[in-house]
């Protein structure tokens, strides 16, 4: 297969496809990582100790539109697969576990202890009643804030002017309100602020915009309210700040409708993929939830939580994405935003390095802790990854080392509340009396006397209770960035259209090929090449015809990889891209050769796509590969990782030209034990290309007669034996990849053999163990020695393996070791198996007399005299 062929990537483009129907193919705006050099997005298994796997070069941050593939989704189900993989190395097992980074713990919401209450306007057809909003209610009311949820007038077919002054007349709206408008209840709350009505912060949720609904349903009321026109500066004038949500597969609100809302009120889009279009009530808690005035931390340790005096933000967490979020004092908010640009100039391991200098700016702002009632203040810090899991910790700097280093730097109260035994006491004045370990809890109410982890368990139970906490399972594993800013690499089969928005290309114009261009190179700007090839990018949208755009980002380089283990079954197939009949008789692929690097890159990738296949019943295996086997490094004559990329290779043509294709074959063999780490030397090419030309010419003096002939009966037993030891050495060292000792092995036969007679059968059988390592000269010599006048001799490609004689490959007789008090003073030849009393008769001359205390023997091995 050719993964960079039409007729290849048209099912790579229709397996991405599959992906987007089942909504784990979203397009959103956000950091990624950067190569600077290559000028493209990385996904994060592509960033190695903060550099780019490809080049080399150091990570940027960046701020871009990307697709993505929610393989976060699959996280448990990587997990739960290792299980039943036990033909693996417990540390490939491991590398995959430790990435996708399992914990289970809780997420702990903290306020800022503000008056702020609630409206929440819902959308055509809803009310307080319906499925959309309870959720969300029981989670504010939870976190002890007032929530107001009218029953708006003639939902069915609303007035927004009618229900504008029904809000007017029956809610409490003033600036300490934050305004959550649903859909047709967006439109409502901004009639409230074009009447003068003041508030503090106005959330809009898919709010229509154009009038123009992608289902294709008639909503009269809904399309004339939008189509009045809205005063926008009078909206911005009577609210602190505006968040606009949208979801970016909404079957009913286009997603142009909220970009152009947002450019209207000058806010930045937040796009999200929801599980039921238009946010049903699965959703619009946690959509919600995520753009509120609170800070949400996961942590496995909640039982320390009467120790937590501080709380980070990491620089990229969404609340920091905009002044206004938070309402941050405009002379601190420069202060953050140069911390953020540091932060993203620098790489995540730099920044999460064990007893590097802690930094960071205070926002000015507070967190309380419910259990306590303490205000805790909030900084933003580089140590926390604010895109990683909730993007925020609470600090407990009397049990946690990192948080003891912060709190030193920023002169924070450190409170003890494990105690490790009797004699942990006094204060915590330094890391090394941090207590990080098992105790006893102290100073924590009615926690305290209690060991951690069944504190931990109360802690949980209490906090859920209560309403701010809830119990997770978090993953380090993030989603997949699918994007790339480059030419080279699968057209993304999706199509904008300002009417439709998302929409996919019909599998009947599968594969969309790749336009020949003049100027491949990346752009830097954060677009493709492609988008500057207007003929190619300006088509027609599917759905309605009307002027549309291609999608120019193409996918990253694991796309095709990801999956032609599957094509392998079936390549010339053209109505699918494999069948499951071939598939179950060809999968799960049976030996998965690979390096340590590609643990957590094709290895991940291909597992998570075989996994969301198997579920779509598009794939028979559901674990891909029954065994994985690494292969070590070749180093380059440089000392760095031989790669293309580098440009450190050695051409094995140039090889191939001055040795052959079975020596230089061979040579690959011989450099080591195929997992390790080894340095290209070609300096024993010479002897492999050596020992190649003796067997050639041993061989041929056969094939030719100008050597001694004999039959298998007339060959010395020498021959028979060795031939046999051979055939069981090879056999095993192939099946346990151990080449390199194989390849030693058939230099050990022939040097034994080269000077006895031999049978034309026995070389043939050496050729058939020959075969794999060098092919070429094995089949040459094989229809030199097979070939008649009247025919060709079989290709050893059809012949079978051979097979050794037990009896074979035991020695008649063996050297047995003499030592006295553990040296080595003689050696016998005795025997196979010979007793112990006589190997003891045949070496007692050695001890010459001696007093022995004990005899210690093992059977054709060695045999020791303790005197």
């Amino acid at each position: 297969v050719n993964t960079t062929d039409p007729g290849y990537y048209k099912w790579t483009q229709w397996l991405f496809l599959q992906f987007y129907k089942a909504g784990l193919a979203y397009e959103a705006t956000g950091l990624i990582n950067w190569c600077p050099k290559d000028k493209t997005g990385l996904a994060n298994e592509e960033v190695i100790d903060g550099k780019c796997e490809r080049c080399g070069s150091v990570v940027e941050k960046k701020e871009l539109r990307q697709w993505y593939l929610k393989i976060t989704a699959y996280a448990e189900k990587l997990l739960q697969g290792l299980k039943a993989l036990n033909e693996w190395p417990e540390a490939v097992k491991l590398q995959q576990e430790n990435w996708v980074g399992k914990k289970t713990g809780i997420n702990i919401t903290y306020n800022f202890g503000q008056q702020t209450n609630f409206l929440i306007l819902h959308c055509r057809g809803g009310s307080s009643k319906s499925d959309f909003y309870p959720g969300l209610r029981k989670f504010l009311e939870g976190q002890g804030f007032a929530v107001q949820v009218p029953d708006l007038p003639n939902s069915e077919e609303p007035n927004d002017v009618e229900q504008m002054n029904f809000v007017k007349t029956h809610c409490r709206v003033d600036a300490n309100t934050v305004i959550i408008g649903h859909s047709f209840g967006g439109v409502v709350a901004m009639r409230l602020l074009e009447q003068g009505v003041k508030a503090k912060k106005l959330i809009l949720v898919s709010t229509p915009y154009s009038g123009k609904f992608l289902d294709g349903k008639p909503r009269v009321s809904v399309t004339a309210a939008v189509n009045r026109g809205f005063d926008f500066e009078k909206i911005k004038a009577n609210v602190g700040s505006v968040i606009a949500i949208y979801d970016s597969g909404d079957k009913v609100i286009p997603l142009t409708d909220g970009q152009q809302l947002a450019n209207e009120l000058g806010v930045n889009l937040t796009t999200v993929r929801a599980a039921k279009p238009h946010f049903h009530a699965a959703d619009e808690p946690d959509v919600v939830k995520s753009v509120l005035p609170q800070v949400v931390c996961f942590t496995t340790r909640p039982d320390t939580n009467f120790g937590a005096t501080f709380v980070v933000l990491g620089p990229e967490h969404p609340l920091l994405a905009d002044r206004n979020i938070l309402n941050i004092e405009p002379a601190i908010w420069e202060n953050i935003e140069a911390y953020k640009q540091k932060a993203a100039n620098e790489a995540e391991a730099e920044r999460t390095a064990e007893n590097r200098k802690k930094s960071g700016v205070f926002t000015g702002l507070y967190c309380v802790n419910a259990l306590n009632d303490y205000r805790m203040p909030l900084y933003v810090a580089d140590y926390v990854l604010g895109n990683v899991g909730t993007g925020a910790v609470v600090g407990v700097p009397g049990h946690d080392k990192r948080d003891f280093e912060f709190a030193q730097v920023f002169n924070i109260p450190v409170v003890r509340v494990v105690q490790k035994d009797a004699n942990d006491v006094g204060p915590i004045d330094s890391v090394e009396k941090v207590q990080e370990d098992e105790g006893v809890m102290v100073n924590s109410g009615f926690l305290d006397g209690l060991g951690i982890h069944e504190a931990t368990e109360k802690i949980m139970d209490y906090m859920v209770a209560q309403g701010y906490g809830r119990r997770v399972v978090n993953y380090k594993l993030r989603d997949w960035v699918f994007s790339r800013q480059r030419y080279w690499g699968e057209p993304i089969p999706i199509i904008h259209c300002p009417e439709c928005g998302i929409v996919p290309v019909p599998e009947k114009d599968l594969p969309v090929k790749l336009p020949p261009v003049k100027k491949y190179q990346p752009t830097g700007t954060g677009q493709s090449p492609l988008a500057a090839i207007s003929k190619w990018v300006n088509v027609k949208c599917p759905k309605c015809k009307a002027p549309a755009k291609r999608e120019t980002n193409t996918m990253p380089q694991w796309a095709g990889s990801s999956w032609y283990w599957l094509r392998y079954t079936d390549p010339k197939n053209k109505k699918e891209f494999a069948s499951l009949k071939k598939q179950k008789y060809w999968t799960p692929v049976d030996v998965y050769f690979g390096g340590m690097e590609h643990t957590t890159l094709h290895l991940l990738y291909s597992r998570f796509w075989n996994l969301f296949l198997h579920d779509q019943g598009l794939v028979s295996a559901k674990e891909p590969y029954q065994k994985r086997k690494p292969h070590g490094i070749i180093l380059g004559p440089d000392g760095e990782k031989m790669s293309k990329s580098r440009g450190n290779v050695v051409n094995p043509q140039d090889v191939v030209k001055l040795y052959g294709a079975d020596t230089l074959r061979m040579f690959e063999l011989f450099l080591g034990p195929h997992e390790d780490t080894i340095a290209w030397n070609d300096q024993s090419m010479v002897g492999i290309k050596r020992f190649l030309d003796r067997v050639w010419a041993w061989a041929n003096e056969q094939a030719t007669g100008n050597r001694q002939q004999t039959t298998q009966s007339g060959e010395p037993e020498k021959v028979r034996r060795a031939l046999h030891k051979l055939i069981k050495k090879i056999t095993e060292d192939i099946e346990s990849f151990s080449f390199n000792t194989a390849v030693s092995s058939f230099m050990e036969f022939h040097n034994t053999v080269k000077d006895e007679p031999v049978s034309a059968t026995t070389i043939k059988t050496f050729l058939k163990l020959l075969y794999p390592f060098a092919p070429h000269m094995s089949e040459e010599l094989n229809q030199l020695l097979g070939q008649s006048a009247t025919k060709r001799a079989s290709s050893l490609q059809t012949e079978a393996w051979p097979q050794y004689d037990p009896k074979l490959i035991v020695d008649n007789t063996v050297e047995i070791v003499v030592q006295i008090n553990g040296k080595v003073k003689s050696r016998l030849t005795v025997p196979h198996n010979a007793p112990e009393a006589e190997v003891t008769r045949q070496a007692m001359p050695v001890a010459g007399g001696q007093n022995i205390k004990r005899v210690i023997f093992v059977p054709n091995r060695l045999i020791n005299f303790v005197i």
